[in-house]
């Protein structure tokens, strides 16, 4: 019985073998998987094992029963002497039989168990041909999904190569009339540049120019402001000398009553050359109200640059929106050129009347290019979408492929499955040919020993071979699961593949939107723009009509400077013609009194020191003023004029000592006495005249000092250097108010002191008002110096 199992077996395992070598690995592995589990039911108690107990004894007891007869037949038969051995040898065969009994039952035991998992293995064959029916039909329902897959496909394929096509030949002919546009809007271009660098350069020079007149502009109103201080110090100077000349006056008419007629002539005289010096004061005054109207013109000048300015701005941010405009445009043009041939026509019109801006049209051709990226860029995503259909189109070939496997594996089951039917008929055989062999071995007790050990033998070959056909099952049935998860993966990429088509599809509907919408507002913005760019051409006219208007004006202004210039020329001509005569009558004077000539000179050096000084400054001013030529004549009409009037009062001082001097003598003529007192009243009121100078001076000096040490301290520019002088000034005012006060005193009391003292006075009088004057002259020379050093750094 058990040879013809292995034998079913090992014949089984062939033909596994020869059909598939891979199934043949797998079946290994799950007999020993099944070993284990037979090897558990065996050892353990199994209700079908319980069953076949109680139908096994009675086929012992039937068993039992002709060998209990055989062994009376036996006995009987023996009546020899010898019963003792033959006794013995019964017992040792009825051990054996009870052990062969034993091991028959175990071995029925295993038969029940090996039938129980047959039919274990039959059920589990059973499912797995459902399943195999079930993916037979899955994959019968996924080639028919395929197909209808690649049918729409097809349809896809040839509708999406059809809009391609017509597409392409679209993009041609908008390239071809977008190519003829820009080669339109190139020329127009490269005229647009050329007007705009015309437009820059004009722009650049009337800025270079506004720039030199605002500079002038500041450096005049900076000389104007110092001319203004020093002719608020000549005016305190004169006027100190105008009330000097009056307290003179006053003391000589209350000592010199009984002068003859020349004294009263020569005081003639000096009142006419005082009202000349009056006259030639209300000559500054109106010349410092011309000062002021110049400086109302500069600051109007100032608001002008102030509105050109405020007008550079307004370019500037017109320019500024009209690049915007610009972008704007650019973008217009980058959807106009896929629109229809009238946006074409109207954008070839807008491009006429846009000559002026050089940065639309490079945004313009920058959009153009980036238009050209996008379409590339789409392109390329097309592109990417065709390889996608063809990678889906692999996957449902490689999906193909897998169905063909899944249906010969399943035809490979089928085949294991019938070699399985046709196994268990031989294992029902074999049963039958079992049962007729255990009534053999009834009979043949002897051959029962070798029998078992083949039995045995036999048995360990069915194990394996049990394990073998565990293991068989266990492959076939995770080859199945692997065969159910490929189709289920098969099937989750056909839908892929479609949810993929329908993305595309939508793609392009959205594309096709898209460009309609875009067509639509490229219409629109060239409406738009047509009515901006009439609008800034409107803008640019009145621009420009601001401009010639702004030129006009200025040049307006230009020629009422230079009839001022004009005016304040011929009023220098007379202040010359004046300053002439005043000297000639200076020359008649000096002829007659010798001493005086001296003290003329030292004044009159140290007004040439002055002029010279004032030269130099007015030739730094001269090169930083080569632009603006008009302003600065006169400025230096200006300064011309006080220097002559300081000149002129500086002689009107010395022609009062003069002829006061000539009083003194005519006085010493008549009378000793007079002479004394009146040399004693000269020198004494040349004592105070130079003394009070000298004060101030050295006041002057400290408090320049002091002013300078605040202004590097505080580093405010020229207001703070503008305070610095106004409170020199004021501090000069104080301290010649105190000096003027103190000098009426000294003259009241030297008068009285000097009637007493005598001839001695007036000579100690005289040596020191010679020391005192070439002392003051040192010091006004560094004083000047220090005066014009502080007007340059506050130009700077």
């Amino acid at each position: 019985m058990l040879p013809s199992n292995t034998s079913i077996w090992n014949r089984s395992g062939l033909h596994e073998g020869s059909n598939n070598k891979n199934t043949h690995g797998t079946l290994k592995v799950s007999k020993i998987s099944r070993t284990g589990s037979a090897t558990l039911d065996t050892r353990s108690p199994s209700p079908m094992a319980d069953l076949s107990s109680p139908m096994s004894k009675p086929r012992v007891s039937v068993n039992r029963s002709p060998k209990s007869a055989n062994s009376k037949a036996s006995s009987k038969k023996s009546s020899t002497p010898d019963k003792l051995p033959q006794a013995a040898k019964a017992s040792e065969l009825q051990e054996k039989l009870d052990a062969v009994e034993m091991d028959l039952k175990k071995a029925k035991e295993q038969l029940a168990s090996v039938g129980l998992e047959k039919m274990k293995a039959i059920e589990e064959l059973n499912k797995v041909k459902r399943s195999a029916d079930e993916v037979n039909e899955k994959f019968q329902e996924a080639t028919v999904a395929k197909k209808k897959a690649e049918e729409t496909l097809e349809i896809e394929k040839f509708r999406f190569n059809e809009l391609e096509q017509a597409s392409k030949k679209a993009d041609r002919k908008r390239e071809e009339e977008f190519q003829k546009e820009l080669e339109n809007i190139q020329i127009q271009h490269n005229q647009d540049v050329s007007a705009m660098n015309s437009m820059t350069q004009e722009l650049q020079r009337i800025k270079m120019e506004l720039i030199d007149v605002t500079n002038a502009k500041e450096i005049a109103l900076v000389q104007a402001t110092d001319a203004k201080k020093t002719a608020e110090i000549y005016e305190e100077n004169v006027e100190l000398l105008s009330e000097e000349v009056s307290q003179l006056k006053a003391l000589h008419d209350s000592k010199l009553d009984s002068v003859n007629k020349e004294a009263a002539d020569t005081v003639k005289k000096l009142d006419a050359e005082v009202t000349t010096l009056k006259f030639e004061l209300e000559r500054a005054k109106t010349a410092e109200e011309k000062l002021v109207q110049m400086e109302a013109l500069v600051e109007k000048l100032q608001l002008e640059v102030i509105d050109a300015r405020k007008g550079e701005l307004d370019v500037a941010q017109l320019v500024d929106e009209w690049r915007k405009k610009a972008e704007m445009l650019k973008i217009d043009l980058e959807e106009a050129y896929q629109s229809e041939k009238s946006a074409s026509d109207s954008l070839a019109a807008m491009m006429v009347k846009l000559e002026e801006s050089k940065s639309l049209l490079d945004d313009a051709e920058s959009e153009i290019s980036t238009l050209r990226g996008t379409i590339n860029s789409l392109e390329i995503e097309v592109a990417k979408q065709n390889i996608d259909l063809e990678e889906s189109d692999r996957q449902l070939d490689l999906a193909q492929q897998d169905a063909l496997n899944i249906g010969k594996t399943v035809e490979l089951l089928k085949m294991e499955l019938h070699n399985l039917d046709e196994e268990k008929l031989r294992a029902i055989n074999s049963e039958k040919v079992t049962a007729s062999k255990i009534k053999s071995l009834i009979e043949e007790n002897n051959k029962l020993m070798d029998d078992l050990k083949n039995s045995k033998d036999e048995e360990e070959k069915a194990k394996k071979a049990m394990e073998d056909l565990s293991s068989a099952l266990q492959a076939m049935s995770i080859e199945a699961r692997e065969k159910d998860e490929r189709l289920l993966k098969t099937q989750a990429e056909i839908e892929e593949s479609q949810a993929d088509i329908e993305q595309l599809n939508i793609a392009l509907r959205n594309t096709k939107e898209r460009y309609e919408v875009m067509l639509d507002e490229a219409r629109y913005e060239v409406v738009c723009l047509k009515k901006i760019v009439e609008r800034f051409e409107t803008e640019a006219s009145n621009m420009n009509n601001e401009w010639d208007e702004k030129e006009f004006s200025f040049c307006n202004k230009i020629k009422e400077l230079e009839e001022e210039t004009v005016t304040l020329k011929v009023e220098m001509s007379k202040t010359v013609d004046l300053q002439k005569l005043a000297n000639q009558k200076t020359q008649v004077v000096k002829e007659d009194v010798s001493e005086m000539l001296t003290k003329l000179r030292l004044v009159e050096s140290g007004a040439n020191s002055a002029y010279e000084e004032a030269e130099a400054s007015k030739y730094e001013s001269l090169q930083l003023k080569e632009t603006l030529l008009d302003k600065e004549t006169e400025l230096q009409s200006i300064t011309q004029e006080n220097d002559d009037l300081r000149i002129q009062e500086a002689a009107a001082t010395h022609k009062a000592k003069e002829l006061s001097a000539a009083l003194k003598q005519a006085i010493s003529d008549k009378t000793e006495e007079n002479c004394e007192i009146s040399d004693s009243d000269e020198y004494n009121l040349e004592k105070s005249d130079s003394e009070v100078p000298y004060k101030n001076l050295e006041d002057h000096h400290k408090e320049d000092h002091k002013q300078i040490e605040k202004r590097k301290e505080t580093e405010n520019g020229k207001e703070d250097f503008v305070e610095v002088m106004e409170n020199d000034l004021s501090s000069e005012r104080n301290h010649e108010d105190e000096s003027t006060d103190d000098d009426l005193q000294l003259k009241m009391d030297g008068s009285s002191n000097n009637l007493t003292n005598g001839m001695t006075g007036s000579i100690d009088n005289g040596t020191t008002l010679t020391t005192k004057q070439h002392q003051q002259q040192k010091k006004k020379k560094p004083l000047l110096h220090k005066f014009g050093n502080l007007l340059k750094k506050g130009n700077h």
